[in-house]
């Protein structure tokens, strides 16, 4: 099914749809992403994010070609198109229930670093709520509201990302020799964590249908945008690995906030909250873009209409269910280990399957030109 009429009223600009994939990306993983990478791969971990990006701008560019050959298809019409109806309907409740995973394990572990850091004496169900309630108001408005608070909000990566060189202040690049020591399948593992972290881009399927510039603009766009965050990743690592070293930073859970944690300043008194509090507006946006993929999945498969309905239930559920992974450790390792699971099939091998059949439909295309 394509585009309606008043779906072309949504359109949004190549930037808006940058700023979307960038704050889709950054969300949880990046406090922890140094120290999840120096565990599997050691000082290398920052050799295995960048094979990894490269690899998620290869998986960019499929996606860009899967929607180039279905013009105003989204992601559960596509799959429709290609693997029939029944298959195809199956294949997008499989997505309802990735996005709704994704959408837990981010509310969760929102919750739970707040909690930690900033809010120790709030109920987390009200940290929950408050988060659900935010993102249920940006995603209520639809594709243009979305695209709205996203670009609001896109000038917090810049400063961040100031904030983060005070980390280099007591840095050590030594920490980072020697190169090349991990074995391969340290590198592997490295690459499969990153590509993980990078995985939004199977969202892009949901907006793309909505861009506007031809489809070169749209895959300069998307390739900058995710280079920015390879980019910002890389930063990250880096400057984590150059403060901490190999002794320390696999005993820090969060080593960006630990790391900025000793920072002096004049203006700001704790930096480390300071870039917590602006750290989860990208939290917000991120586990927003998820809930709206959950939403535009539900959507598809009772054929409802009523919009928020949709919304209002796909939020219900990751509520019970973050309380319920939130009431202890071990809950909230049964959802990390069922993300895991699936998460290679729905950003790696279905991603991979629509490329490689999306030739067929071109096929078909320039046969029927023919006739």
């Amino acid at each position: 099914m394509k585009m309606t009429k008043s779906d072309t009223k949504q359109k949004i600009t190549l930037s808006q749809l940058a700023y979307i994939f960038i704050q889709s990306q950054i969300g949880v993983d990046i406090l922890n992403l140094p120290t999840v990478l120096h565990r599997e791969v050691g000082a290398d971990g920052w050799i295995s994010l960048l094979i990894g990006g490269v690899i998620s701008i290869f998986f960019v560019l499929m996606i860009v070609h899967i929607s180039r050959c279905f013009p105003g298809e989204g992601l559960f019409d596509i799959m429709k198109s290609i693997f029939g109806k029944t298959l195809g309907s199956v294949a997008g409740f499989g997505y309802y229930v990735y996005f709704l995973v994704v959408a837990i394990y981010l509310l969760t572990s929102f919750g739970e670093l707040i909690n930690e850091w900033l809010l120790p004496e709030t109920p987390i169900l009200v940290l929950y709520a408050l988060m659900l309630i935010c993102a249920v108001y940006t995603i209520s408005g639809g594709l243009t509201l979305i695209a709205k608070v996203f670009t609001f909000f896109a000038v917090i990566l810049f400063l961040i990302s100031v904030l983060f060189l005070f980390g280099f202040v007591d840095a050590k690049f030594i920490y980072m020799l020697p190169i090349g020591q991990a074995s391969f399948s340290d590198y592997i593992e490295g690459i499969r964590v990153t590509l993980y972290s990078l995985s939004s881009y199977v969202l892009l399927l949901l907006f793309l249908p909505y861009a506007q510039g031809s489809y070169k603009k749209q895959t300069r766009t998307l390739v900058g945008a995710n280079l920015i965050v390879i980019f910002f990743y890389l930063y990250t690592v880096i400057v984590s690995f150059a403060h901490f070293g190999s002794d320390q930073i696999d005993h820090v859970s969060q080593p960006v906030l630990y790391m900025l944690r000793t920072a002096d300043s004049v203006i700001i008194t704790r930096i480390d909250i300071f870039v917590l509090s602006l750290w989860t507006v990208f939290a917000m946006t991120a586990f927003a873009a998820y809930l709206y993929g959950a939403e535009r999945a539900f959507a598809k498969i009772p054929k409802s209409k009523k919009k928020m309905l949709n919304v209002y239930t796909a939020a219900i559920i990751v509520l019970a269910v973050s309380y319920w992974s939130g009431l202890n450790e071990k809950n909230f390792r049964v959802i990390i280990d069922f993300q895991d699971k699936i998460t290679e099939y729905f950003t790696v091998l279905i991603p991979i399957l629509l490329f490689l059949l999306s030739f067929l439909r071109r096929k078909d295309k320039k046969k029927e030109a023919v006739q």
